[in-house]
């Protein structure tokens, strides 16, 4: 291992858990929005939602960018881009800024992670040390998201504009390390757009699927319809523009063969689910505890870290079980377990303040370990019998349906609960009006990690035939 690679490797991981952070630091500080921006419901959807749709949206291309012209300058570029946008959401004198940004914000975030995983193989050879900093790199990220509602509590006690101004000094310490230590590989000259046709088509379907999501509570039900049948007729025309491309030898947004593999279309249905689920019960917890008990947004933050320190705690041996698909069905289970006693103990409490803080720490514990254990292991699962040659798009398209995923689940959770809260809205319900929201919203992230056991139990039912079938 060369000399930069652990500067390096600190460098990388800093920038993706500070993007991922992002995603729910936050929910801790939309009471705030509302307040000090007259942010109504959709403003409130589209500063939380948007950001992970333009994060998908961007990874969809940003992996063929680097290929093309370098993972070092690419990687760089995405820095550049979210701390701009952090400056421009910390400025913002309203919530059509504050929106604005944080699509901008969530362009620049997808621009990272394609990259990072291709600068930890150039920084690490092959072998046992390279899996440990892939099992480190899975659990810090998946510890950000669940730390981000503490580090948005403690920021938004002093003023919810440091939420994003924290991103500044962070992302210029980040881009002078990145220029000093990551490497500067040779671009391959590739074409940077495989096809620029097939991008749009993905764009406007993916987008017209979630658009009429975040307004769901808004949106006459004719209209919402109406923009999810396009979204159908998008993506089909998609699926018929990438298959003639690659018929014409042509090099295709999404190569559609990939998914002729079951585990990888199995793993890939999993990331989705999952990250909608995990990302809708830190989202429902957040905004339950901040605006419906009232806590103070560093106790709220606080109540979440166990789901951090669960991720931290498995890390060192999640992605070296023997039998990882076991290991998924394991997580999806412990996922499912930890968010429901979660459920469970804030209905049966009945009283605010640091009680409830310490009745989440077990099933937030379970949480967190559950959702390493799926982490660490789909990425090895899922490419398993993907050859080499096209690993980089394989996970580029894992990890963009994993933020689609997400973008959907805070979408979903975040229309059911302003659906509940209605009409008395976020700032002015009852307390009885929140706690059938965060019922709601909760019964609705189970059901997310709850679907997430048919591609696991898919793919571990036809794989012990598989193996059954090659002893006899």
């Amino acid at each position: 291992m060369s000399p930069r690679a652990a500067p390096g490797i600190a460098t990388v991981v800093v920038a993706v858990a500070v993007a991922v952070a992002d995603v729910s630091a936050v929910n801790s500080v939309l009471p705030e929005l509302r307040r000090d921006l007259g942010a109504d419901a959709s403003d409130l959807q589209w500063v939380v939602s948007g950001y992970m749709l333009t994060y998908g949206l961007a990874m969809i291309v940003t992996g063929r960018i680097g290929d093309a012209r370098g993972r070092r300058p690419t990687f760089l570029t995405g820095v550049v881009v979210f701390t701009v946008a952090s400056v421009l959401a910390a400025v913002a004198p309203g919530p059509g800024v504050l929106v604005v940004a944080r699509l901008l914000q969530g362009f620049g975030a997808g621009f990272l992670n394609p990259q990072a995983m291709a600068l930890v193989r150039e920084l690490v050879p092959e072998g046992p040390r390279r899996s440990a900093v892939f099992a480190l790199y899975t659990a810090v990220v998946s510890a950000a998201l669940a730390v981000g509602p503490l580090l948005g509590g403690l920021l938004g006690s002093v003023g919810w504009r440091w939420v994003f101004w924290v991103n500044v000094p962070l992302g210029a310490l980040v881009l002078l390390a990145g220029l000093r230590v990551l490497p500067r590989a040779v671009p391959t000259g590739a074409r940077v757009l495989p096809d620029v046709p097939g991008v749009a088509l993905l764009w406007a379907g993916l987008s017209l699927l979630l658009v009429p999501l975040f307004e769901l509570s808004d949106l006459p039900a004719g209209v919402v319809v109406a923009g999810l049948l396009s979204a159908v007729v998008a993506l089909a025309a998609f699926v018929v523009r990438e298959r003639r491309t690659a018929a014409r030898g042509g090099a295709p947004v999404v190569d559609l063969a990939l998914f002729r593999d079951r585990s990888y279309t199995c793993g890939v249905l999993l990331n989705t689910t999952f990250q909608a689920g995990l990302t809708g019960v830190v989202y429902v917890l957040t905004l339950y505890l901040r605006s419906g008990l009232g806590l103070d947004p560093v106790v709220a933050g606080a109540a979440q870290l166990p789901v951090a320190l669960g991720a931290l705690l498995v890390a060192p041996f999640a992605a070296r079980l023997a039998r990882p698909r076991r290991g998924e069905l394991t997580g999806v289970i412990l996922l499912i377990v930890g968010s429901a006693a979660a459920w469970a103990a804030v209905e049966v409490l009945p009283d605010a303040g640091t009680t409830i803080v310490w009745a989440l720490a077990v099933p937030l514990l379970v949480v967190g370990v559950g959702s390493n254990l799926v982490s660490a292991l789909n990425l090895g699962v899922t490419n398993a019998r993907i050859p080499a040659e096209e690993a980089g798009s394989a996970n580029a398209v894992r990890q963009t349906t994993a933020r689609i995923g997400s973008a959907v689940g805070t979408a979903t959770v975040g229309a059911l609960l302003a659906a509940a809260l209605a009409p008395a809205g976020l700032g002015t319900a009852a307390r009885a009006d929140w706690d059938r929201a965060m019922s709601a919203g909760m019964a609705l992230s189970v059901a997310f990690l709850a679907a997430s056991l048919v591609p696991v139990l898919i793919d571990l039912v036809a794989t012990r035939r598989e193996v059954r079938a090659a002893r006899s």
